[in-house]
């Protein structure tokens, strides 16, 4: 059974929660956490049981990781992971995929190692398929736990990516805590053991407890037949196939927050209701951006009424010709008016600024940055893209529309892009994408966490036995090839010495014959 856990009490839980919600309305982060955290937080015991469970109802450890944790899913926007902002190729190749329950009723979350080649995809890429499934089966099933499913059946050395396991182990173990139920590892072939032992070290004490390594003959302890997959040796012939999510609405509750904040630039986008604002702002907005109130519901990103084009950031080059284009297209069955604006109307020339959009219809917006201005550092400089329901206003009513919009913001859509020169944003993305390594100092203090020098020695020591298995598996062929020849050998020499007698008796018999007739 999976290991027990301390169960914290009721006490203990409001105990967390009331010193998160002082930390966050007294000495609040840069980047303010995202609604929905803020939601589980103040009203969901579970999320909060999750991490005292995590680290042994130490207050301060729990509260210190509950913080970080959420540091790190703004910055990532695990709760805007969708189909639209992940890879449909890695979704759809059906390395990652959730399919049926263990024993418990868990999720299984299936990585099919055989079908991972090292090196042949993009990290980060990944990392958000990781995320879009556990944030997906979350949703799903109320942050229910889910057991890791390694099938490594027709698994070799090509297939065996440290990189990516410890990817994997890293993003459990640092953000989504006790949420494991099982972490099973299926027909790993015994090449594999050196890596094996490398995955281990990395593990929590806690992981290592529910780590189990399983075969056909033992994965219905883990696995009923009728969840097996075929190629488990079970009932079910199920071949993964990707469905798109289907959200179900919020029907009630909202996220009360303190005060927006700054620096959305990877928070892009977000759905307001009944002038409910995203959940994040710009420190430097003028007063030309609409007024931020301190209420939010996200609302089924299914609904989305506009596709920006870049989603990410809008990028400049140096020199005379600092300009850029966007691109707006209308994906909603209803028409829709929009408005854009930015935290530097002084640097920036925007046409149009504002408009109609009828379904399927697109529209391309010409953006220059003055030549007498740059692009300021540290991301400053973003624009925000408004969009709601036409409500069947003219053309010619669309500015006074939006004039009144701040007060009237019922279903507002946001879209926010970060400004950047174009040698520039590779690094950027890079540093975003790679939030799951920098969210905080903290999140490097783990108990049993082994060092990066223990990490390399290990994985010497993996490429060190891997060589020698080779070695070995060549010696063992030659060797083989030695004693069949030796055999063949053998028997040839046999069947020569008989050859040879017979013909000795035939040469002794005719000297005899001849010598007979001589005498005679």
């Amino acid at each position: 059974m999976p290991i027990k856990t301390m169960t914290p009490s009721k006490e203990q839980v409001d105990e967390l929660r009331n010193m998160f919600i002082q930390k966050y309305e007294t000495n609040p982060p840069l980047e303010k956490f995202h609604p929905v955290d803020i939601d589980r937080v103040r009203n969901d015991d579970l999320w909060c049981t999750r991490f005292l469970e995590m680290y042994d109802l130490d207050m301060k450890l729990s509260f210190e990781k509950l913080w970080s944790t959420c540091i790190w899913r703004q910055k990532f926007g695990a709760n805007d992971s969708n189909e639209t902002n992940v890879r449909m190729d890695y979704l759809s190749d059906g390395v990652i995929f959730p399919h049926n329950c263990d024993v418990d009723g868990k999720p299984l979350l299936i990585f099919k190692t055989s079908k991972h080649i090292k090196g042949a995809k993009d990290m980060n890429e990944l990392l958000k398929v990781l995320i879009y499934w556990v944030e997906r089966i979350q949703r799903e099933r109320h942050l229910e736990k889910m057991t890791i499913f390694f099938d490594m059946d027709g698994t070799g050395l090509s297939n065996m990516d440290l990189d990516f396991i410890k990817m994997i182990i890293e993003t459990f173990k640092m953000y989504y805590p006790n949420t494991l139920n099982y972490i099973l590892v299926f027909e790993m072939a015994w090449i594999l053991n050196a890596a094996f032992k490398i995955v281990k070290a990395l593990l929590p004490e806690k992981a290592v407890e529910i780590l189990k390594i399983i075969t056909k003959k033992t994965i219905n302890t883990y696995v009923d037949k009728d969840n097996c997959l075929t190629s488990w040796g079970g009932n079910d012939n199920y071949v993964f196939s990707f469905e798109p999510e289907v959200r179900k609405p919020k029907q009630n509750g909202s996220v009360s927050l303190p005060q927006p904040d700054s620096h959305p630039h990877h928070d892009k986008k977000v759905h307001f209701n009944n002038n409910l604002p995203n959940h994040t702002h710009f420190a430097e907005m003028p007063t030309q951006m609409p007024d931020i109130p301190d209420q939010f519901t996200p609302q089924d990103p299914n609904e989305d009424m506009l596709r920006v084009t870049p989603a990410d950031y809008l990028q400049f080059t140096h020199g005379d010709a600092k300009d850029c284009t966007l691109e707006l297209a209308c994906i909603s069955s209803n028409p829709v008016t929009y408005k854009i604006q930015t935290t530097s109307p002084e640097k920036f020339r925007v046409r149009p600024r504002c408009g109609i959009l009828y379904p399927g219809s697109t529209i391309t917006v010409n953006i220059l940055l003055k030549p007498e201005h740059s692009l300021s550092e540290n991301g400053k400089d973003k624009f925000l893209i408004m969009c709601m329901p036409s409500m069947d206003i003219q053309s010619n009513q669309v500015t006074e529309f939006w004039k009144k919009a701040g007060q009237q913001s019922v279903n507002m859509e946001q879209h926010r892009l970060y400004c950047t020169y174009k040698e520039g944003a590779e690094k950027s993305s890079q540093l975003v994408a790679n939030g799951v390594g920098s969210a905080n100092k903290e999140n490097k203090q783990q108990s049993r966490e082994i060092s990066s020098e223990e990490t390399r020695k290990l994985e010497k020591q993996l490429r060190n036995t891997q060589i020698l298995q080779i070695i070995t598996l060549v010696f063992l062929f030659i060797l083989l090839g030695a004693v069949i020849y030796l055999l063949k050998l053998q028997m040839c020499d046999v069947d020569g010495c008989s050859t040879n007698r017979d013909s000795a008796a035939e040469s002794v018999d005719f000297a005899t014959c001849a010598k007979g007739k001589a005498d005679l």
